[in-house]
């Protein structure tokens, strides 16, 4: 309010168009405000909806090929040295191996599991080092980032072609791994390992829960 009045003629503090002018200006306040709300929104860090950030006027789709963790290539094989399998817990693994594949590597889960078990890439039973996961020859990517997500982190990976792997949670409470490589309107478009990819693309909105986490790559 200080600025606003430091900027208004003399004669209106002497004036019953003090109100007037107030008014006048209003609009471009408003306007400000306004901006600095969405701007809060699309930088802010936390659990997010499927629909939001930015606008797309049209389709944004990367071009990644699939892997379904229950492909019977693979589906048996067994994560580090634990009971589960790549098809029963193993959305993490095929989320990244189609990243790193989508980069220009020959690799699908059943190599890329193959490597972070010869190579320390598991935490746990399941849990895979994604840092060790961009490490398969010929190394082609680089671990970014791995942490809460935004909507500007999202927006500005899809809008360079980069896609994104994204953490959720079921209704049992299991966690559950899957890409987001697309967008339309406000809706975020999933590439699912699991089952439910098997009919194609579709809006992570489906999903009805929200993104709890986000990792992503860069290609070198």
């Amino acid at each position: 309010m200080g600025n606003l009045l430091a900027t208004m003629p003399k004669q209106y503090f002497y004036s019953k168009h003090v109100l007037k002018y107030l008014w006048e200006r209003k609009g471009s306040l408003l306007l400000l405000l306004l901006f600095v709300f969405l701007g809060t929104l699309w930088f802010w860090r936390g659990p997010l909806g499927g629909r939001g950030g930015l606008p797309v006027f049209g389709k944004i789709e990367i071009p990644v090929t699939p892997f379904f963790q229950e492909d019977p290539q693979w589906s048996q094989q067994l994560l580090a040295g634990s009971s589960e399998t790549i098809g029963s817990s193993g959305c993490a693994l095929s989320s990244a191996a189609m990243v790193i594949h989508f980069y220009g590597a020959e690799v699908d889960p059943k190599k890329l599991n193959e490597y972070l078990i010869k190579n320390g890439g598991y935490e746990g039973d399941t849990w895979i080092r994604w840092e060790v996961a961009a490490t398969f020859p010929p190394s082609l990517a680089e671990k970014k980032y791995e942490g809460l997500p935004s909507y500007a982190l999202i927006d500005w990976n899809l809008f360079q072609g980069n896609p994104v792997i994204v953490r959720i949670r079921r209704p049992t409470g299991k966690t559950h791994f899957l890409l987001l490589i697309g967008k339309r309107g406000f809706d975020y478009l999933v590439l699912d390992p699991a089952p439910k990819g098997y009919g194609g693309i579709y809006p992570f909105a489906e999903l009805g829960t929200p993104i709890e986490a986000l990792r992503f790559y860069k290609k070198k």
